[in-house]
């Protein structure tokens, strides 16, 4: 499989943004829960219910090409096709948790959020870009499948 080379610094800039806005939209939306971002090379971020009720997880990521608004000619959001391993240790290990994808706008004020569902479920395409010519694999999400959730906690609502 083609994909874009590894970069330490790049991964550590966006999971360190993406988590910590995460985490704070969640402490805002759910403040009865406890939160665990430990990296464990799986899922970025657990919550569990205070009340024992299920976890729910996160997968977050930053999209640096999204600057203010989403622009009119994306018509779909696109996470790479290597994130098929939570996938499957989520229906394997969690199959009646929710799984979120969230992607982040490059300041982490807005993101869409998709369900785990939608993701599987979506269609599996090469798409080149800049740091991959010939090609990565991603789910190709339609936009109209996820929503926009503005992540500042002024106007947030899950």
């Amino acid at each position: 499989m083609t994909k874009k080379p590894f970069s330490r610094n790049m991964y550590d800039l966006a999971d360190n943004s993406a988590k910590k806005q995460m985490i704070s939209w969640i402490e805002e939306n759910h403040p009865n829960c406890s939160v665990d971002s430990d990296e464990n090379y799986f899922f970025d971020i657990s919550v569990t219910p205070d009340d024992g009720g299920l976890p729910f997880f996160y997968e977050v990521e930053v999209k640096y090409g999204w600057k203010a608004e989403w622009p009119d000619d994306w018509d779909e959001l696109r996470i790479p096709h290597r994130k098929q391993r939570l996938l499957d240790k989520w229906k394997k290990e969690h199959p009646d948790s929710l799984l979120t994808f969230v992607v982040f706008n490059k300041d982490c004020t807005k993101a869409w959020h998709v369900d785990a569902n939608t993701v599987a479920e979506s269609e599996v395409k090469e798409a080149s870009n800049r740091y991959v010519r010939k090609g990565e694999l991603f789910f190709h999400i339609p936009i109209d499948q996820a929503y926009v959730v503005d992540m500042t906690n002024d106007n947030s609502n899950s």
